[in-house]
């Protein structure tokens, strides 16, 4: 049987688990809704303000809690029973966005407490994405490990896109009210999901002896004197806080920047754009089902991300925009499932929490500072000029990639898994 054929095997196997199957159903649409609720109140602010700068700062105040609190995420992650921790934080999820809802249908929402909002959201997310992404070593047997990981990451990287792209559409036809309140119910659902889930009982972890912050360093410490996790983990922050600004400040390119789909309506075809591309890129890299290449895959992304933000950037017709954003939404959900994947496959069981926290900490906080710099900048220098700057830094990165994927596939190829 080649490759491809057993790695179509094992997703069938994930699939043939109930744990798994009902984890998924309430996981991925909720995913669905965190990313069109982001799109909404970026939306939102942008009706409120017309400035660049709130785009980045609200962007700054969602994303700001996964540097503050995932160190801890990923300490709870490893000493405390998971599904228990993500009940909690899924009946706090309903809490907010709830709340979030009622606001927005009462006519309350100003500026201030949006941002209130986004930074409570905020905390929520940074405190369950280590969670999240651990929940596959309980609910899938070893053997089928690898396929819910591959699986995991291609839903979480898709929702990214397709979830904005969703939004756009809703924002074109009604308004961001009604978004929250979607996303108010997707929460319910996953909450529900999780109470449905039969997994045997964790065991119990002593309490360490070098204490919260010492179990911290420790993790840290592993995965960035790794030899192909600190590389990896490298290319992630950099590109996130490169490409990812974009996306904050699509409702401005949407608003003021193109001749065609000055509202609602030119936002929802980029992003729909975006969603299509990830799509794409995740259909892709799971039917060719293997780990050999994946660094490879990695290191090519970022070239093609470089040519893509610079000609969005530039462009004067929106349709080479659209197509802009396909090509953005293929590359990131790629490099960005790639990265996850490997990561995965070569953390340590009694690491995996940390680890993952710092991964969520590096994809996403350093996607905050980028959103505050460029949503800065764009203030001053107009919405082009940051993000093709961007994309031509993304350059030297390349470089750095070319010359480190060596090394990075030794170590792979010493653990078994395959580099190339």
């Amino acid at each position: 049987m080649t490759d491809q054929a057993q790695q179509r095997g094992g997703l069938r196997r994930a699939f043939s688990h109930r744990n798994f199957v009902i984890y998924t159903a309430g996981n991925l649409p909720s995913q669905i809704g965190v990313w069109a609720q982001r799109v909404a109140i970026g939306w939102l602010t942008w009706q409120l303000t017309e400035s660049p700068f709130y785009l980045g700062l609200m962007a700054f105040a969602d994303l700001i809690p996964v540097v503050l609190l995932n160190p801890f995420a990923g300490y709870f992650t490893d000493r405390f029973n998971r599904l228990r921790l993500a009940k909690i934080l899924q009946f706090s999820n309903l809490m907010v966005t709830s709340a979030l809802a009622a606001c927005a249908y009462g006519g309350l929402l100003n500026i201030e407490l949006l941002l209130l909002f986004a930074f409570l959201t905020g905390m929520d997310h940074a405190l369950f994405q280590p969670v999240r992404s651990s929940l596959n070593s309980v609910l899938v047997p070893r053997e089928d490990l690898a396929a819910a990981v591959a699986f995991g990451g291609i839903s979480w990287n898709s929702a990214r896109f397709v979830g904005p792209a969703i939004a756009g559409i809703i924002l074109k036809a009604t308004d961001a009210n009604f978004v929250f309140l979607i996303n108010a119910i997707l929460y319910l659902w996953f909450f529900l999901a999780l109470w449905a889930l039969r997994l045997p009982e964790q065991p119990k972890r002593a309490p360490s002896e070098i204490g919260i912050v010492g179990e911290i360093v420790a993790g840290y410490s592993y995965a960035m004197r790794h030899p192909a996790i600190g590389p990896l983990f490298f290319l992630l922050g950099c590109a996130s806080f490169l490409t990812r600004p974009v996306v904050e400040l699509l409702p401005g390119f949407a608003a003021a920047e193109f001749d065609f789909g000055r509202d609602a309506g030119g936002l929802a075809w980029l992003l729909s754009a975006m969603g299509v591309g990830a799509m794409a890129s995740g259909l892709w890299i799971a039917q060719r089902g293997r780990m050999e290449g994946l660094t490879r895959i990695t290191t090519h992304t970022i070239l093609g991300s470089l040519v893509s933000l610079i000609l969005f950037a530039y462009t004067a017709r929106f349709e080479i925009a659209v197509v802009s954003m396909a090509a953005i939404g293929f590359m990131y959900s790629l490099f960005a499932t790639c990265i996850q994947v490997l990561v995965q496959s070569v953390a340590a069981e009694h690491m995996r929490g940390r680890v993952l926290a710092l991964y969520g900490m590096l994809w996403i906080g350093s996607a905050a500072f980028g959103a505050l710099i460029a949503g800065a900048l764009s203030e001053v220098l107009g919405l082009r000029l940051p993000i093709g700057a961007a994309g031509a830094i993304c350059f030297l990165l390349w470089l750095w990639a070319m010359r480190t994927r060596k090394r990075i596939d030794a170590e792979l190829i010493k653990q078994g898994i395959g580099g190339g």
